[in-house]
């Protein structure tokens, strides 16, 4: 079973998701900010880190420059959620696939696979 580390700080939103993968068959895991989803990464290693991209106390950018020092964490795909143009952000964040929000449950979940399914190959 794959493990998808959901991050948000909006805790609706996070629940949502959550729930949602959850009928998916992923294992989840979720965190209502950076410094808390690295405390989570420390007891397990996802399979994907979901992540919102603008949040207090260590935001998207931060938690992913994190994520990508650590050389455990290298084979851990990401995924990023915004409200702002994710286009800048897939330009300066080559690595890490975005959505845009507001999506909907198909583009969530097509999006959680490929980059499960890229992550594997």
């Amino acid at each position: 079973m794959e493990t998808v580390l959901v991050v948000d700080d909006e805790q609706g939103v996070l629940e949502a998701l959550a729930d949602l993968l959850r009928e998916e068959g992923y294992r989840v895991v979720t965190a209502s900010q950076g410094r808390e989803a690295l405390e989570r990464m420390a007891e397990l290693r996802p399979d994907l880190v979901l992540t919102d991209w603008m949040m207090p106390v260590l935001d998207g950018p931060a938690l992913i420059g994190r994520i990508r020092a650590e050389p455990v964490w290298e084979n851990v795909a990401l995924l990023g959620m915004s409200a702002v143009d994710v286009s800048n952000l897939r330009r300066q964040h080559p690595d890490v696939s975005f959505l845009q929000k507001p999506f909907d449950i198909s583009t969530l979940l097509r999006q959680v696979r490929k980059a499960l399914d890229a992550k594997h190959r």
